[in-house]
């Protein structure tokens, strides 16, 4: 009957639709592309199931009811094309407006409602006509026919135009292609679809259904074929989790589920043919299958419901038992010798899915609804006919499928657990293996694991690759062949990022590459394809290794051979090597770094001095051992502390990298240099057959400073000082050849810098003296050996003492005296200048207090005082050697030199004029020899001023120097201030000095310095004023 026939093929039209639309939602059900084309299939579906049920009544009531129902279907499909088209032409920002999407969806409110919500505007809209094809409804030609006929075909076209536009403006020509077989399809159906209308309603001596549900398959298949063909709706990538005390792998699981569910679509297909061998009510057969498609496609959502597996079976043994009386009650009367055993099917999934509760329920369905058959029809006779051999023969076919599937599915898994145990001792072993990893056997280590995995994965070849630091290329470091015949990478050679663009963006965005053929390479890759090809591989995986964030190097897996596969079902599991991996180098990395940060200098990068030592020690030993010479060279830069400090830290941080990496460069190949500390770098040459040699290297790397250093535009030219010690005469011990190089060192600097200068026997006995001086310089005091000289100072008219100035002498019990001169710059530089200080002030009071009591005429003593007596406490140890001694002040002289004088501090002013306020006199001592200021003379409270000595010396001998004394003495006059000679020794230095007005002299001329009681006695034998 052609109306049932109708009726069958719009219902298989609405089986095809439900299933495409759930098949495509679930491959990304997060797309928005997904989402949308899922329900325009709905819509489809529903506008041709309705039409199926309705196609098939006879009651023109009941046909209404179905034909207001199919108006939910095909009055918003044109809408949710519309809609899909925008999302598939990459417009769906144009969704984003309110008024668009009223505008889309509008047309579609207004005829739903129109045509299918209010009975009596939507009845009104229908002239039903029956016919051997089924219903027909002619035309009403009203407002609302024609709003409809605008609204589909004004969206038809806007859809037509839009993938018309993408087919023309698209770059891409994967979707040109698309575009152009979507247009195709769309015109072929808007076509075909408004050409079917016109025939069935102007030439057919009969009306015949609405056949547009059955044209617009044409567009969905089309779509359907992109989707295969270009990967449309790509699959929404999610990560596997198996459980190893699951049967079933998660692929597994949703394939079981997959093949139920397509078991139950073919059931619902299947009761469609039924009906041709035992004609029934049709709507009634329809509705059965309809049951059977909902439970199939239910199964087949769960899957992806993002419900936990455990919930998923739950759901399906529901499900599975709604189906089970289903299949038992529905063939009641015709199939009941045949489908008693499709309860038995479900029983074996029970098996497949270790779960208790799910056979339970099972067997409980099956024996409560055998019983209820039992009570309900307990005997009747039965025909076996055609039906019941082709139903035993499907139940067969499907037990036979089930059953080998289960075969199949316990078979892997037990494949699966043998591999994860073989995984989990491959592990186990590398781990193992990697704990004592370190610099040295690093190699070694990955060694073994690329042959311990490689086996594991039936690779033919594995390797390690490593990135370089800008990630523009990468090279292979390491590598395992599973023979000798089979090609080998090509270790050390630099491979451009370019090469491989696709694999490579993979990794750095720490995504594995897993291809079981390189023919899955997608098109963007096609140079790739080619490479590997030539490299002949044809399957790999490259699993990324990340190490602090950051994606350092890459695992490799290659099959070369061809018809091999890989022992791996899960490549994901390799990411555990590349950890392993990458914790190996973080380890390596750390050790390293721990070894930079102990033997080499964090600035330049040199080796450090603690290295230098190391490496000093052997090459002494060998040198010891070849009976040759070796030579520690110390350079200096020169003025460096004062470079850094006008020009900033940051350039002379780049001065001392610039010079070291001068140094370095210059050095022999046997040779070695180090940073020892601040501007100081430490040179070991060794290999030496005479001094000769050593002098010429040592003259080629002073020549780094013969040129400039730059920095930005400006140029900077820098000088630097060596010494040098030679092995053995200078020592035979690191600590003394570095020693004797330093002080060889400072010796150049003493000689005017920018040179170098060998250690010699002179300098290492001055050393020896100056270190017996400063030793002994610490305990003089307390062993009294430091005592006062006293040279008389003279009034120049009448020669008479006027006072005196105390002179420290030290009487070593080894050396015998020690000049000032020589041990004087000792104690200040070990600090020991202010307590000596303070001893000559309190010693010097003391002798003068001690004179005036023995009846002597009051004569005021001059005491020195050094820089660092001034930085003290200045003002109270006067005090206190005042207090002590009971001196007036006004008998105190104290002497501070030109360099005090003349520091521009407010603090030296106010100490002079506390101490002027005392009564103390104050004197310039050494007048002229440092740089003066005028200004700053005529500020200071001071006394007098003591000319030094060799300008005096110059009396008689140099013009200039008689002018510059001149000048001294009248300038003091001016400024009222007294003037005394110092170091006078001749007759015409004094008659010189008598006729430019000096008032004082002191000297050998006067008088040489003599113990207090000499003086004392000198005082009683000369005329004193």
């Amino acid at each position: 009957m052609l109306q049932n026939q109708i009726s069958m093929l719009f219902y298989l039209i609405f089986i095809l639709y439900s299933s495409l639309g759930f098949f495509c939602l679930f491959l990304n059900k997060k797309e928005r592309l997904n989402q949308v084309f899922f329900w325009l299939c709905m819509s489809y579906a529903i506008w041709s199931f309705a039409f199926a049920i309705s196609n098939s009544l006879s009651d023109v009531q009941s046909v209404l009811i179905w034909r207001r129902i199919a108006a939910l279907g095909w009055g918003i499909a044109f809408s949710f094309m519309l809609h899909f088209m925008l999302v598939l032409t990459e417009k769906q920002e144009l969704l984003r407006s309110p008024k668009i999407r009223v505008a889309i969806y509008l047309p579609a409110a207004i005829t739903i409602t129109v045509f299918s919500l209010f009975p009596d505007l939507a009845n009104a809209q229908y002239n039903l006509v029956q016919t051997p094809a089924g219903w027909g409804n002619i035309p009403s030609n009203n407002f609302w026919d024609s709003f409809y006929n605008l609204y589909y075909l004004s969206f038809s076209l806007i859809t037509l135009g839009g993938l018309f536009k993408w087919y023309r403006t698209s770059a891409d020509r994967q979707k040109q292609q698309q575009a152009f077989w979507l247009l195709l399809a769309f015109s072929v159906s808007i076509a075909l679809g408004t050409g079917s209308e016109m025939l069935a309603n102007n030439m057919l001596a009969y009306k015949i259904p609405s056949i547009a549900p059955i044209i617009i398959l044409i567009p969905v298949l089309a779509f359907g074929y992109d989707i295969k063909k270009y990967k449309l709706m790509a699959p929404e990538t999610a990560t596997k989790k198996v459980k190893i005390s699951e049967i079933l792998s998660s692929d597994a699981h949703l394939a079981l589920f997959r093949g139920i569910a397509i078991i139950l679509v073919i059931i619902s297909v299947l009761n469609l043919g039924h009906f041709f061998l035992h004609p029934t009510v049709l709507w009634r057969v329809m509705l059965v299958s309809t049951i059977n498609l909902a439970l199939g496609l239910g199964i087949y959502s769960l899957p992806f419901s993002g419900l936990s597996t455990t919930s998923q079976d739950q759901i399906m043994t529901m499900l599975m038992a709604v189906a089970i009386p289903l299949a038992l009650f529905k063939p009641l009367d015709n199939l009941a010798n045949t489908v008693w055993a499709v309860p038995l099917i479900f029983m074996m999934t029970t098996i497949i899915f270790r779960r208790q509760k799910m056979f339970v329920i099972f067997a409980l369905v099956m024996l409560i609804s055998g019983s209820i058959i039992c009570l309900w029809k307990p005997g009747q006779w039965s025909h076996i006919g055609t039906a019941d051999y082709l139903a035993r023969f499907f139940i067969c076919i499907v037990a036979i499928h089930l059953a080998g599937y289960t075969n199949r599915i316990y078979i892997a898994r037990l494949k699966e657990n043998d591999r994860q145990i073989g995984f989990q001792k491959m592990i186990s072993q590398v781990t193992t293996h990697f704990v004592s990893v370190s610099a040295s056997n690093f190699d070694e280590k990955v060694q073994d694991l690329l042959k311990t995995s490689g086996e594991f994965t039936n690779s033919d070849r594995t390797y390690v690759g490593m990135f370089s630091e800008d990630k523009g290329e990468f090279c292979y470091i390491d590598e395992w062949l599973a023979g000798v015949n089979l090609p080998s990478v090509q270790k050390t050679v630099k491979i451009p990022q370019s090469a491989f663009p696709w694999c490579v963006k993979q990794l750095l965005n720490n995504q594995l590459v897993y291809l079981e053929s390189i023919d899955k390479l997608p098109d963007e890759a096609i140079d790739e394809k080619e490479k590997l090809r030539e490299y002949q591989i044809s399957a790999l995986i490259l699993i990324p290794i990340q190490s602090r964030e950051k994606i350092i190097g890459f695992l490799g897996f290659d099959q070369i051979q061809k018809k091999k596969y890989w022992r791996m079902d899960d490549p994901e599991l390799l990411c555990v090597l590349a950890n392993i991996l990458a914790d190996a180098i973080v380890k390596i990395e750390n050790e390293k770094e721990m070894h930079n940060r102990a033997y080499y200098d964090s600035l330049t990068g040199l080796p450090n001095r603690m290295l230098f030592h190391n490496r000093l020690e052997k090459s002494i030993e060998a040198a010891k051992a070849d009976g040759k010479q070796l030579g520690v060279i110390f350079v200096d830069i020169d003025g460096f502390k004062e470079v850094n400090d006008t020009m900033g830290h940051d350039w002379g941080d780049h001065l001392l990298k610039h010079i070291g990496m001068r140094l370095s460069e210059n050095l022999r190949h046997s040779d070695s240099m180090a940073r020892f500390g601040g501007d100081e770098f430490l040179i070991l040459v060794s290999q030496l057959t005479d001094k000769c040699e050593l002098a010429e290297v040592a003259k080629q790397l002073m020549s780094v400073f013969h040129q400039p250093v730059s920095l930005g535009e400006q140029e900077f030219y820098i000088s630097g000082s060596g010494g040098i010690a030679v092995f053995p005469e200078d020592g035979d011990t690191v600590q003394s050849l570095i020693k004797h190089a330093d002080l060889a060192m400072y010796d150049a600097k003493r000689k005017g810098k920018s040179q170098v200068v060998f250690c010699s026997e002179a300098m290492k006995k001055d050393v020896r003296e100056k270190m017996i001086l400063t030793n002994s310089l610490h305990r003089a005091l307390e062993r009294q050996e430091l005592y006062l000289h006293y040279q008389p100072k003279v009034e120049i008219e009448r020669l008479t003492v006027v006072g005196c100035e105390a002179l420290l002498r030290w009487e070593h019990p080894e050396l015998g005296n020690v000049l000032p001169e020589v041990f004087i710059p000792f104690a200040e530089q070990n600090g020991l200048m202010t307590a000596i200080g303070e001893w000559v002030l309190l010693t010097a009071c003391a002798q003068n207090k001690s004179w005036q009591d023995r009846g002597v005429k009051p004569l005021p003593v001059s005491v020195n005082l050094s820089v660092d007596q001034f930085r003290s406490d200045l003002i109270t140890v006067v005090k206190n050697c005042l207090e002590q001694t009971g001196l007036d002040p006004e008998y105190l002289e104290l002497e501070i030199t030109e360099t005090i004088a003349m520091e521009e501090s407010q603090d030296v002013v106010q100490t002079l004029r506390q101490l002027k306020a005392m009564g103390v006199r104050i004197s310039i001592d050494d007048f002229g020899t440092e740089f003066s200021s005028l200004s700053r003379i005529k500020d200071l409270p001071v006394d007098s001023i003591k000319i030094d000595r060799p300008f005096i010396c110059g009396i008689g001998v140099q013009p200039k120097d008689e002018s510059i004394i001149s000048v001294m003495i009248h300038l003091a006059k001016k400024l009222g201030l007294r003037v005394i000679a110092e170091g006078v020794e001749t007759e015409s230095q004094l008659n010189f000095l008598r006729v430019q007005s000096c008032d004082e002299i002191q000297g050998y001329y006067c008088g040489r310095p003599v113990s207090a009681e000499a003086f004392e006695n000198k005082l009683g034998s000369v005329q004193v004023r």
